[in-house]
């Protein structure tokens, strides 16, 4: 019995490995788990440093772990997980690998949906990426009531009259091209829209197209009437990614997000521009001093230029939340979760699930494996700092019995800069 029993603990690792949802399933997979409420992560822009070094896996570890903690209903990443350029077929495949392997290995079933970054296509590795992710480079779906959208802003020379940009392409797996296909999509109803690709529309470092390097689209005249498409349909959010930087801009109705902290070299100082409170009220009036962050200056890799107020050179994921037909976007730096195993055995799981961020969260990775036991009770607790215990909100999101056994796996509401205990017990 005991055998069978770690036979079908491992039949369940294989079954739930962090699974990547290709682009030609996402629509069949939306339809049967979507939800009005949920949570959803995201991030890009993961590629090594250089050529021939590795992936960064010291962070990409770190954000894997945290995504297991939050347990979102998915994951998002925007592109630019490899070097590309100059790799061989055999380099870029070990470093999809590498990649892939990372989230298996610290969110093992949690769904990831990818899109496409120049380091990908524009590299000529077109054929691998979809063999890894699927073959459509643009495609839509409905979660809930909420419509997710997927462009593709760069492709391999010769597809493309540009090189960053949305075009006019078919990939094709469609009968549209990419813009007829999106001014369809984007005129369906919806609650919320959120629309995600790889090259913002609003740079950081040219967002007026000041300079000859942009790294926004290739002209102002394509970016301004893709924003106008997203506008005047009311989308709710721009999600990309390409600058190593973190920005939040907005249009009207519509935030325009540049998450480009997840791994690879940032591009400009710690806070951006070099602002300097004048503690005046509303304590909003700043003044620019050049020995902070000698003054705001971003060189190397690229250019040598200003870096606005508002841009920050962070490593860094974000956390989406669909709620009630409203949407919150935060910003997560690696760290701000943990999970320490404090006591283990065959009929007790006791972990300390810990939350340094401003705001409340849901852990839903929180899983235990008891043998011998048919059920469980769960006590869930933090302890405030008046050295009570009080009891948080816990769901039950999973639970399997096996002939030797009970797997589970719950949700437990953390406070903002609180730890819960959570604690598992067999009978």
């Amino acid at each position: 019995m005991r055998k069978l029993f770690v036979l079908l603990v491992v039949i369940i690792a294989v079954l739930s490995l962090a699974y990547v949802l290709k682009s030609d399933d996402v629509e069949s997979w939306a339809q049967k788990t979507g939800k009005e409420d949920f949570t959803f992560v995201v991030f890009g822009d993961s590629r090594p440093v250089a050529p021939t070094n590795p992936i960064p896996k010291d962070l990409l570890s770190r954000i894997a772990f945290e995504i297991g903690i939050i347990h979102p209903d998915f994951v998002v990443v925007t592109g630019d997980m490899i070097i590309g350029y100059g790799d061989s077929e055999e380099e870029a495949r070990k470093q999809l690998q590498d990649f892939i392997s990372i989230m298996d290995k610290y969110a093992p079933d949690v769904p990831f949906i990818f899109i496409p970054g120049n380091h990908e296509l524009s590299s000529g590795h077109i054929d691998l990426y979809r063999e890894f992710f699927g073959k459509k480079l643009y495609f839509d779906f409905y979660y809930g009531k909420t419509h997710l959208i997927f462009i593709t802003t760069n492709w391999p020379k010769g597809y493309a009259p540009g090189k960053y940009g949305v075009f006019n392409v078919n990939d094709g797996e469609h009968e549209k091209a990419m813009v007829d296909w999106l001014k369809e999509v984007l005129a369906k109803p919806a609650v919320k829209k959120i629309v995600f690709g790889h090259v913002p529309a609003f740079s950081a470092l040219t967002p007026n197209f000041e300079f000859e390097h942009t790294k926004s689209f290739d002209n102002k005249e394509n970016r301004d009437e893709f924003v106008k498409l997203l506008v005047e349909n009311g989308v709710d959010a721009y999600i990309a990614g390409h600058e190593h930087l973190t920005y939040i801009t907005k249009k009207e109705d519509t935030l325009f997000i540049t998450l480009g902290g997840g791994g690879a070299p940032v591009y400009v100082p710690v806070s951006g521009g070099y602002q300097v409170n004048l503690h005046v009220k509303p304590y909003n009036y700043v003044t620019s001093d050049p020995r902070v962050e000698f003054g705001g200056e971003a060189s190397g890799y690229h250019y040598s230029l200003h870096v606005p107020a508002g841009a920050m050179g962070i490593f860094d994921y974000m956390l989406v939340s669909v709620k009630g037909g409203q949407t919150s976007y935060r910003l997560v730096v690696p760290f701000s979760f943990d999970m320490e195993l404090l006591e283990s055995s065959s009929k007790l799981y006791h972990v300390l699930v810990t939350n340094r961020t401003p705001y409340d969260i849901w852990a839903g990775g929180v899983e235990a494996v008891l043998k011998g036991c048919k059920d469980f009770d769960v006590k869930a607790y933090y302890v405030d700092w008046g050295r009570k215990q009080k009891e948080v909100e816990y769901k039950i999101l999973e639970k399997k019995v096996y002939d030797d056994g009970v797997k589970v796996r719950i949700a437990v509401e953390v406070p903002a800069t609180y730890a819960v205990h959570v604690i598992i017990e067999g009978k």
